[in-house]
């Protein structure tokens, strides 16, 4: 999954303590957005597909928002 020729994204150690920050004053979930956060970093390291990462959170999302409208739904993928 990893391609060698690009470089590989690493994050900061402060990132989740300033995320969390910036998501405290917002109704929604904040341990879920760090958690989504964490993840996107690692299908950009090729870490995790991007089916991988939406069937992941697919069901919090929905629980969270009401709906999943994410780009990142697979082909094929069913809505249950």
């Amino acid at each position: 999954m990893s391609d060698p020729q690009q470089p590989r994204l690493t994050p900061i150690d402060e990132w989740e303590d300033e995320a969390e920050a910036m998501l405290d004053d917002v109704e929604y979930d904040t341990d879920l957005g760090v958690q989504m956060a964490r993840d996107a970093i690692r299908v950009s390291n090729g870490e995790m597909t991007d089916a991988e990462f939406h069937e992941r959170y697919h069901e919090a999302v929905l629980d969270e928002f009401g709906e999943d409208e994410r780009p990142t739904k697979p082909e094929g993928f069913e809505d249950d």
